[in-house]
């Protein structure tokens, strides 16, 4: 079998299953429904991805992929809002390459969660100062 490299800009839809398996690998639970739509769910319920090929949001907007996530943020001690809520939605069209969306995933994922130190360009820092 031949496989071929496409730039991530040229690529097409591809295969929705690549998406999945970055999600079940890490403990998410896939639903489907009888008409093709299919739900994974994050561990605890605060995640999921929907693809939505036979939805009417897909029909009327081009959403094919939205994944959804709510938690809370620990309130600060001594304040009385002990925790605040966060809900967010990433949506993506039909057209989205899916090793970008699974690229997404892999992040949104990823056991050590997100460093909010400062960011530093490639090639800046102690090393690059050497």
């Amino acid at each position: 079998m031949t496989t071929t490299n496409v730039p991530a800009l040229l690529a097409d839809e591809g295969d929705p299953a690549v998406a999945f398996k970055v999600l079940t690998a890490a403990g998410w639970t896939p639903h489907t429904d009888p008409s093709s739509n299919t739900q994974v769910v994050a561990p605890g319920g605060q995640a999921r991805l929907v693809f939505q090929p036979e939805a009417a949001e897909y029909a009327s907007t081009d959403v094919l992929w939205k994944v959804q996530a709510v938690g809370f943020l620990p309130g600060e001690p001594g304040h009385a809002v002990v925790a605040k809520p966060r809900f967010w939605t990433a949506t993506f069209t039909g057209e989205v390459p899916v090793e970008l969306i699974g690229a997404f995933l892999e992040r949104l994922v990823a056991p050590t969660g997100i460093d909010r130190g400062p960011i530093t360009a490639p090639g800046e820092g102690a090393s690059a100062a050497a």
